[in-house]
């Protein structure tokens, strides 16, 4: 004899802690996926433009360019060093060619490094350049970088 099926209203769907369907009602809710990290860390950084470069500063108000990285990995929960040579160290090598918006562009002479910025996509940076200027979107100015990713 087969096994009799009833239907029961005990389930629940949820993503993400809220409830997209459950079987007491005939409604759904429409649920959006969160916005990926490295996108996150890009909208960070934009979110910055203007504020004044400063030799030594993290932020909010205004930054260097290690500042600057640390500030937008540690507002999205991301530990970050200070310093840009310790925070090539503390990141995980990505090929330039496989580099994502969100990764942080390394500038070197050789080994040394002396500047730091956040990948944007497109061979654009949002970085703190020097005394006198603000954080903004530029153009990759050098082929002599490594890249690091910290998501």
């Amino acid at each position: 004899m087969p096994a009799k099926i009833a239907r029961s209203a005990d389930w629940r769907l949820s993503y993400d802690g809220d409830t997209v369907h459950d079987g007491d009602s005939s409604a759904t809710k429409h649920v959006t996926a969160a916005q990926p990290v490295n996108e996150r860390i890009v909208e960070t950084a934009a979110a910055q433009e203007g504020e004044p470069y400063e030799y030594g500063a993290n932020g909010p108000d205004s930054f260097d360019c290690s500042g600057l990285t640390q500030y937008v990995h540690n507002r999205l929960g991301i530990e970050l060093p200070r310093t840009s040579s310790d925070q090539r160290e503390s990141t995980r090598y990505v090929s330039a060619a496989e580099k994502k918006p969100g990764d942080l562009i390394f500038f070197d002479d050789g080994g040394d490094v002396y500047h730091v910025a956040v990948y944007a996509g497109d061979n654009k940076v949002w970085t703190a350049p020097q005394e006198r200027e603000s954080v903004q979107l530029e153009n990759i100015w050098d082929d002599d970088y490594t890249v690091g990713r910290a998501w």
